[in-house]
């Protein structure tokens, strides 16, 4: 029974709930709304406080870290570069010459070997390379982590990897430059380094454009070095490089370079090149130097091999210079195309200074047509003395000889022509024989282009002029009259049909063209060799209205096989010719032919 005195009692009806303490002792706590949101609001802020001073502890540690923590937070960040693709070059119809692409590059982790030799032999022997090489390479740099064994693994040996497990040898992904048509092109394409910089011909003249421009993204790592986060901020794209579209015909180039080997293989000549262009715009579609070489292992062929001689090496182009020095004189007036030129019977001539020339056979008294139909060097000293040297050396420099054409080449010179003060009494009847005057052969082809297309002296250029299907509106230098230009051009055909130029004289295109075979001068000893050559022909066609010009150099050919210009390099730029504007749909002298008889039967109906 309870104790139910009035001064213990158990409870008492307040707002409050009574609570019984141990011992029997009731309190009461006050359940206020407003006191207990009071505590809340303080125990919300106290956490927000503790959770910003954290955040704001790793910003600092991350931003400004102390330096005792300095050293040890950034070996926990990396940087990585991230490659763009360096531009793709292609030809004119959308081929590609030369190209970047993914490769893989071996290398190995000499920390994660146990038993160098064990390694050297499973990987030299299994992937077939020299044990020795491979162990050597890690006993050097014991303490290094990445040891490149194979910068361009070949899919060979791709294959061959993956029937190895050895722990230390992986693969990174690389970029590569790749040039799908192997040495097609190579000295005009050029090539580039190991850091994929452009080095020499068109990867070295475009390198800005082509290059592209490297990313970088940088990010934080953990005790085991993987990737924890990324921050936009730390991450770059990288651009790839421009595409570069050429001027060149990768069938026309394979043409060209065919028929070049095959004339320097016939006739065990040191070396030759070939150049087509169109005269109508300068464009050049081929441009051949041999020994050719691939881009790819540009390494493994001496500097010399790799320079593109085409611009970057001169000669005295003897006969081939005959027309340029012709159709000049023509327009100045200094020989009559009625006139007969008495160039004597015994085929030597002495000029008015004394000096001795000589035909390859006498010619007697023959027509100014006549004396660049058979190329006599009497002829036209007979009339470079009526002219002089000043409107010769006039004429040589508004051909464009001298300085270099201005197609951007890498390595292209002007050659040479002396200054009128440097000039003897023989210069005025050496230059028109094509001496005391050197060239290259990209200057030559462009010289004769002014022939073919009416008189225009185009800049070469190996980029696209326009695009297909685009109204022709070209900028040039007119250095012959229209009337001149044909008149020259009616005349080189016969050049080919009764003089010189026979064996490039073909049944399908009726060509115009020049030889020439130049004796290499004496450089140390003065005059010149008597059994060394250049033996060149440079030929356009159709007569009618030109659509190609082919130039063939052909350099130290062997006298006792043949060293005649239109013997060496006249069937070359024959075959060169018939193919490429066969390849480009222009129609041959049967199907004109054939074309006249049918528009001639319905006239007559």
């Amino acid at each position: 029974m309870h104790d139910m005195s009035d001064d213990a009692p158990l409870y008492t009806e307040t707002n409050s709930q009574p609570l019984l303490r141990p011992g029997g002792v009731v309190t009461e706590v006050d359940r206020s709304p407003a006191r207990v949101l009071l505590v809340g609001r303080v125990m919300i802020i106290l956490v927000t406080v503790v959770l910003l001073a954290l955040l704001g502890r790793v910003v600092q540690l991350q931003t400004y870290p102390e330096e005792r923590l300095a050293s040890k937070l950034g070996s926990q960040q990396s940087t990585q570069r991230l490659s763009g693709r360096r531009g793709t070059i292609l030809d004119r119809n959308g081929r590609v010459l030369a190209t970047t692409r993914i490769a893989k590059k071996l290398f190995v982790d000499p920390v994660l070997i146990v038993d160098y030799s064990s390694f050297s032999e499973k990987v030299g022997y299994g992937l077939g390379y020299d044990p020795v090489d491979i162990e050597m390479a890690m006993a050097a740099r014991p303490k290094s982590r990445y040891i490149v064994l194979d910068r361009r693994l070949d899919d060979q040996r791709i294959e061959l990897l993956k029937t190895l497990d050895l722990p230390g040898l992986a693969t990174d992904p690389v970029m590569i430059r790749d040039y799908p048509q192997g040495q097609l092109a190579g000295h005009l394409i050029g090539f580039v380094g190991a850091d994929g910089k452009g080095l020499e011909g068109l990867e070295k003249f475009y390198n800005k454009r082509i290059a592209a421009t490297d990313g970088r993204v940088r990010y934080q790592r953990d005790a085991r070095g993987r990737a924890l986060w990324v921050n936009s901020r730390n991450y770059q794209k990288p651009a790839d490089g421009e595409n570069l579209r050429l001027s060149i015909d990768v069938v026309i180039q394979s043409i060209a370079e065919a028929s070049l080997a095959e004339a320097i293989e016939k006739y065990h000549a040191e070396s030759g090149q070939l150049v087509v262009m169109d005269p109508s715009t300068g464009e050049v579609l081929a441009m051949a130097s041999y020994p050719a070489f691939d881009p790819a292992t540009f390494n493994k062929v001496k500097p010399e091999v790799r320079r593109n001689r085409v611009v970057t090496d001169v000669f005295e182009p003897g006969s081939i210079f005959k027309p340029i020095i012709w159709a000049s004189m023509t327009q100045l007036g200094a020989a009559d195309p009625n006139e007969m030129i008495d160039t004597g019977t015994s085929g030597v001539h002495r000029t008015s200074k004394g000096r001795r020339l000589h035909d390859a056979r006498p010619h007697g008294r023959i027509t100014w047509d006549e004396v660049l139909i058979y190329s006599s060097n009497i002829g036209m000293s007979i009339v470079a003395e009526r002219v002089g040297a000043e409107k010769l050396h006039e004429a040589m420099l508004r051909f464009g000889f001298g300085k270099p054409t201005g197609s951007g080449l890498p390595g292209e010179v002007g050659g040479v022509v002396h200054p009128l003060k440097k000039w003897t009494h023989y210069s005025v009847t050496s230059v028109p024989m094509g001496q005391e005057v050197s060239v290259t052969p990209l200057q030559m082809v462009r010289a004769f282009s002014a022939i073919a297309n009416g008189g225009v002296l185009l800049t070469p250029t190996v980029t696209p002029v326009l695009d297909p299907g685009s109204e022709l509106t070209l900028p040039g230098v007119r250095v012959l009259d229209q009337r001149i230009a044909d008149y020259t051009r009616s005349v080189l055909r016969r050049q080919v049909t009764e003089g010189g130029g026979q064996k490039a004289n073909s049944k399908l295109y009726d060509l115009f063209g020049k030889t020439g075979t130049a004796q290499l001068p004496n450089l140390k000893q003065g005059g010149y060799y008597q059994d060394q050559y250049v033996s060149s022909f440079i030929a356009g066609a159709p007569v009618d209205s030109p659509r190609l010009v082919v130039g063939c150099f052909i350099h130290r050919p062997d006298k006792s096989i043949g060293h005649y210009g239109g013997t060496v390099s006249g069937p070359a730029v024959m075959r060169v010719m018939e193919q490429s504007l066969m390849y480009l749909g222009v129609p041959t002298n049967a199907s004109k032919d054939a074309r006249n008889s049918l528009r001639h039967m319905a006239m007559s109906r």
